[in-house]
């Protein structure tokens, strides 16, 4: 399960400091946790800013570790889904489910725009995380 990046990713990788015993997979999405930290995003999570692209645990101090992470704006996805994705699924908001899924029935923190259904069966769609940078 992941969150693959399809294209529109060249030159947007950068490096984050990790907060401490932090187990990242690749592809797993990632946030900062509110003290200049990467964490891994969860159900409640109200943005993607980032998506590891390497498989790494951090160690036992907060920014002992750094991670290569690849900033999400304007980056087209391939996206695993909790569930079978709907055909009504295409064009609407949806959110995180864990930091490697979405849940396409769910549109509280409308992090992700769903432009097309890639697998029914695999239950993948494509499309791109909707941050609120300021």
């Amino acid at each position: 399960m992941a969150l693959r990046p399809l294209k529109f990713d060249s030159g947007r990788v950068t490096r984050l400091p990790a907060a401490a015993t932090v187990t990242f997979t690749k592809h797993c999405g990632v946030e900062d946790n509110g003290s200049g930290y990467a964490r891994l995003i969860t159900s409640a999570s109200t943005e993607v800013r980032y998506v590891c692209l390497e498989a790494v645990t951090s160690g036992s101090t907060d920014g002992a570790t750094f991670i290569d992470v690849l900033d999400t704006q304007g980056v087209l996805f391939d996206a695993d889904t909790d569930a079978a994705p709907l055909q009504t699924d295409v064009g609407t908001l949806c959110d995180v489910a864990t930091n490697t899924t979405l849940n396409p029935d769910a549109s509280t923190n409308d992090v992700f725009y769903i432009e097309s259904i890639i697998d029914t069966s695999t239950s993948r769609v494509r499309g791109y995380f909707v941050n609120n940078i300021s």
